[in-house]
């Protein structure tokens, strides 16, 4: 009886599916909120618009201060954008996920389903797409609703409770449509949701790749946001950490990653997120730190990068450049690598301003020697020493790749 009451009270968001339900036994021991069987099924979708080649919808999520609420997104797909209907071709799937201030971008959609893919991206302000709030909207996304709600004491009012579930309830939704790869599917989020592309990826055991744009973990040791967990009580925060941090979850993540970010971000610093990826085993990781990269949705979503990353692991295109080893030994730096195509370039960066935040920290440059027939790149140690340094390679594709971040 109890278990028939668990199930009628889901059913008003979600279609029963066994097929794609997210297998992840060992993440139980840190996941006491989210229920993954729940968001494994195909949520309840209201189209509303299936006239133009992106069409839009409501689906349903996880209730919000004990009402049941919806959430606006764009879909797309290659057929769609070419006027086809009832193809026979199995596209991958992608859920793009906006960041703070952000909204379901529709060109982000249309540029996902124009590479060949069936991309959806919703909105996780509880608005429409002209920016209205929706009737049965959950949270909205400002910094009351992402940290000082928890003072209220019921996490599944947070913010990322419902935007991890939004997400989560937006991969079933592909998998379920008949022109979806399902073992073919991964995440992108830029900023916030690159924070949210973590928890989501350690969660869901479906995604086959994940690319977090800027976001991370280790919130308590953000120069941004740490300052809103400070405001805090101790104890709140220390909830807020062991249930809202991406650090709790990257351990159980089973898709294989691109970490891409900027050296100089304004948002994600440079020692809480190299802490992030190395949550990620080495052989399911790869990172691209770009030098200056500006901090923007336009800007989190440009590098050929990350789209290059999804075709390796979906389509089996040629990879990325990968970095085997750093070795610090003697005079000079050695980094080895393995590449199906010829380097172009090879820099290493380095920096010794400990005083500055990481936005206005000064960083220099020197050009890395490439020894191509024994994939090896070298830098003579900088005479000053350094703090903070990584080498920067760019292939003959123009794809770039980076070492970690190298810390004294």
């Amino acid at each position: 009886m109890k278990k028939l009451i668990i199930l009628l009270v889901l059913l008003p968001f979600f279609s029963l599916s066994q097929e794609y339900l997210i297998r992840n036994n060992a993440v139980a021991k840190v996941n006491l909120l989210w229920d993954l069987q729940a968001v494994s099924n195909k949520p309840k979708v209201v189209w509303t618009d299936q006239k133009n080649p992106v069409h839009s919808l409501l689906y349903s999520s996880v209730d919000y201060e004990g009402k049941p609420t919806q959430v606006f997104a764009y879909y797309s797909n290659p057929d769609l954008l070419n006027g086809k209907t009832g193809g026979k071709v199995k596209f991958p799937g992608v859920v793009l996920v906006h960041g703070g201030g952000g909204k379901a971008y529709k060109e982000w959609v249309e540029k996902w389903a124009a590479k060949g893919y069936a991309a959806i991206a919703m909105d996780l302000s509880g608005n429409d797409g002209t920016g209205k709030k929706l009737l049965q909207a959950g949270p909205d996304q400002d910094d009351s609703y992402k940290f000082q709600k928890i003072e209220e004491g019921n996490l599944k009012n947070m913010w990322t409770y419902h935007a991890i579930s939004s997400v989560i309830l937006a991969h079933s939704f592909l998998l379920n449509l008949p022109e979806v790869d399902p073992d073919k599917t991964g995440i992108t989020g830029i900023s916030w949701g690159g924070y949210l592309t973590c928890i989501a990826a350690g969660l869901d055991t479906r995604f086959k790749v994940a690319v977090p744009v800027y976001g991370c973990g280790y919130y308590d040791e953000s120069e941004s946001f740490g300052k809103m967990l400070d405001v805090l009580s101790g104890t709140d925060k220390q909830t807020w950490m062991q249930y809202f941090d991406p650090s709790v979850y990257l351990l159980f993540a089973k898709s294989r990653f691109l970490f891409v970010n900027g050296n100089k971000d304004s948002h994600y610093n440079v020692v809480p997120y190299h802490k992030t990826y190395l949550q990620v085993n080495k052989d399911k990781r790869t990172i691209c730190i770009k030098p200056d990269m500006i901090h923007s949705h336009a800007h989190g979503w440009e590098p050929d990068e990350i789209q290059h990353f999804f075709e390796q692991e979906l389509r089996d295109v040629k990879p990325v450049t990968r970095i085997k080893q750093l070795n610090m030994k003697g005079a000079s730096i050695k980094l080895t690598y393995q590449s199906p195509v010829s380097l172009s370039q090879a820099e290493f960066y380095y920096s010794n301003d400990t005083t500055s935040t990481n936005a206005a920290r000064g960083w220099l440059k020197e050009t890395a020697v490439i020894d191509a027939k024994k994939s090896r790149v070298t830098i003579t140690k900088p005479k000053e020493g350094f703090k903070y340094g990584f080498f920067y390679l760019k292939d003959a594709r123009n794809i770039s790749v980076s070492s970690q971040f190298i810390i004294n």
